[in-house]
């Protein structure tokens, strides 16, 4: 009972293969993740240490044209290296933005428009 339970926070994350790294830079291969988009937030975890916390940083720029994505560290535990992974989760639509809310209204008006009759 006074276990810690399992973390949920990476579950929903994409990992992403870290390309290079400079001084306080990291780059990215964004391959098939087009939502990708600059001021975006995300870490940086050691799959060999069971995906220890590594650093944080924040998405620069995005190059589409290379599949690339350039970020800034802000902070570190240990030394960044290719050798790691980075997670960013990815954004989720807005509540007005999703179809089925859509198809529903419409549904919705449809019933009620024939309850009315």
């Amino acid at each position: 009972m006074l276990a810690p339970s399992r973390a949920r926070a990476q579950e929903t994350a994409y990992r992403f293969e870290i390309t290079s790294v400079g001084d306080s830079t990291v780059s990215l291969s964004t391959e098939k993740h087009e939502w990708v988009r600059a001021g975006q937030k995300g870490i940086a975890v050691d799959p060999m240490r069971h995906d220890a916390l590594v650093a944080r940083f924040v998405i620069l720029k995005v190059d589409p044209e290379h599949k690339r994505a350039l970020a800034v560290v802000t902070g570190q535990t240990t030394r960044l290296t290719t050798d790691h992974v980075a997670l960013i989760d990815r954004p989720v639509k807005k509540w007005y933005a999703q179809p089925t809310l859509w198809i529903g209204a419409a549904v919705g008006v449809v019933i009620g428009a024939v309850a009315a009759h």
